[in-house]
């Protein structure tokens, strides 16, 4: 197994995604923070020529001064809107890649499913956050060195002893955070499991806002709330003390530093060895001599932090491999908006002839779920999977797909003879289309959440047929444009169920498994429904209680306690 790369490796790939903004970015700021050196040298060179009595020089180095501070203003103006495209670049890159991980159907990219809504908010948000503030943090830093070198340059040129004393401020920082190192990493990795679980429950609550309200459970959800916040509190309290500590002692060290140098100078200065123009220099650069000390305790930290959010996120990417989270990815992004609706990637059209499922198990680690089931079923047929709660109907059909990551998949799927080895990858339309138990919708029109990008327009009429709930959508007011709001929240449970079917139809899968449809329709919806797949020619493997399905069905497939049994 390769060995994982590090955290400036890691940091280092995520800013040279786009080096151009990066690098003209880090070049701005750096002259920014160099400007200063040479406007405190005029200004002591213009002191200097005031003590002689040289007026026209004065103006010249006056002069001079001014328009240093002119043009630094100009690049810290153009350096911030540079570096703000180069950061949301960053922050984009880093979030595509762990949503193209999230959303894959198996494949080299596909990752570990996050375990909520609120989870994935810390993840996207947080965490990327963290990598993107250490990489900031080494601008600065950047930026402090150099104007430190070129600063220490010419106070060295006054004084060795007192450019010399710069450099234990720096050493104190680097000791005093080395020492933090474990502490910062577990405070933080604390606090975002917090924060997770925080926003998982209010998003959990907020999905199920009316079985709270209805079951009158009100106050044990603000309780459990309350005991979560909690706990976030703490770890929130404990980690920003100890981040703010972290920088009161750079700021300290940079402070006692800057102490030292005046004590080493005060007797030059006492002794007239220092000109008017040689004090002008010292106070020029005595207020930025504390930035870098403090800039390098802060990135010391966030390097830490960033070690944290790299670990964290590569639990959501393809094998837990870090390196996937800065995977070298296209961003086709315009200025401004996205030109058009990008198409999937979908994998050829593989005619299904028969499909063979071969002493196939699919085990949790609590033991549940199904053995050694074995079947097959023919291109336009109709197979019913039937039995009792809690047979493994729905872990038979998600393992069949390649969708029970949690479970310890053992067998053979075979298409047209022939084992699918990615079956997560293969079974996605056009070749086979999934409608799981409780569908999920979202806030856009009836159209987008049934084409979920771009598809002719007589596969989206064809598949509202399908689904027989065309009807439904002529009485909405603006047909296939009606928002139907969060979750489908305009919709009725049939309706919802039938518009989340049209979406499994509308690429005229070679498969098509449904997962209970039946659930929330009506008997003679079902039968429409069941009619329509069957003169359309569409081969279906259908979970269902009813005798209506059984009725029409070429065989049916009894679970019970994981076993499988035909009937007929």
């Amino acid at each position: 197994m390769k060995r994982s790369p590090g955290v400036w490796r890691l940091a280092w790939r995520v800013s040279q995604h786009r080096p151009g903004a990066f690098w003209l970015g880090w070049f701005l700021f750096i002259l920014f923070f160099s400007f200063p050196v040479l406007n405190g040298w005029f200004m002591g060179r213009g002191f200097a020529a005031l003590e002689r009595g040289d007026t026209s020089l004065v103006y010249w180095y006056a002069g001079a001064a001014f328009v240093v501070d002119m043009l630094r203003m100009c690049c810290i103006h153009w350096g911030a809107l540079v570096w703000t495209q180069a950061w949301v670049h960053m922050q984009s890159f880093l979030r595509a890649n762990l949503l193209a991980a999230q959303l894959s159907s198996g494949g080299p990219e596909a990752g570990q499913p996050v375990g909520s809504a609120g989870e994935a908010i810390t993840h996207f948000r947080d965490d990327v956050e963290d990598v993107t503030m250490f990489i900031d943090g080494l601008i600065d830093v950047s930026a402090g060195t150099v104007f430190t070198v070129l600063a220490g340059f010419v106070l060295g040129s006054m004084d060795t002893g007192a450019a010399g004393i710069l450099l234990l401020p720096l050493a104190a920082v680097a000791i005093g955070t080395r020492t933090l190192d474990h502490r910062i990493k577990r405070y933080r990795a604390a606090d975002r499991e917090a924060a997770a679980a925080v926003s998982g429950f209010v998003g959990d609550v907020m999905a199920a806002a009316t079985t709270v309200k209805v079951n009158d459970a009100s106050e044990p959800a603000l309780a459990h709330l309350h005991a979560l916040v909690d706990r976030r509190r703490h770890t929130a309290v404990r980690d920003r003390v100890l981040d703010d500590g972290v920088q009161a002692f750079a700021q300290g060290a940079a402070d006692v530093g800057l102490g030292l140098v005046l004590l080493t100078s005060a007797g030059p200065m006492a002794s007239g060895a220092f000109g008017v123009g040689e004090l002008a220099v010292f106070t020029a650069y005595l207020g930025w001599l504390s930035f870098l000390p403090r800039m390098v305790g802060r990135v010391l930290a966030r390097r830490k932090q960033a070690g944290v959010a790299f670990e964290r996120m590569r639990g959501l990417v393809a094998d837990a491999d870090v390196r996937n989270v800065v995977n070298e990815r296209d961003l086709p992004i315009a200025k401004g908006e996205l030109n058009h609706r990008l198409a999937p990637d979908r994998p050829r059209r593989a005619p299904l002839d028969q499909l063979e499922v071969v002493h196939f198990s699919a085990r949790y680690a609590s033991g549940a779920g199904v053995n050694d089931v074995s079947f097959s079923l023919r291109r336009g047929s109709f197979t019913v999977i039937t039995g009792p709660i809690g047979a493994g109907k729905t872990t038979l059909l998600r393992a069949l797909l390649g969708l029970a990551h949690d479970a310890e998949v053992e067998g053979e799927v075979r298409w047209n003879g022939h084992v699918l080895g990615d079956r997560a990858a293969f079974l996605v339309p056009p070749n086979a289309a999934f409608l799981p138990q409780v569908p999920q919708l979202i806030s856009d029109s009836v159209a987008d959440n049934i084409a979920l990008g771009e598809v002719p327009v007589e596969s989206l009429e064809l598949a509202l047929e399908l689904a027989a709930v065309r009807e439904d959508i002529d009485e909405m007011p603006d047909g296939t444009r009606t928002l139907i709001g969060p979750r489908g929240l305009r919709l009725s449970g049939g309706q919802r169920q039938r518009v989340a079917t049209a979406r499994a139809l509308v690429h005229s899968p070679e498969l098509v498994v449904l997962d209970d449809l039946s659930s929330a329709l009506d008997v003679e919806t079902e039968l429409q429904l069941w009619t329509n797949l069957a003169d359309a020619g569409m081969t279906v493997l259908a979970v269902s209680h009813r005798a209506v399905a059984f009725e029409r069905a070429d065989q049916v497939l009894r679970l019970d306690g994981g076993r499988m049994e035909h009937r007929g």
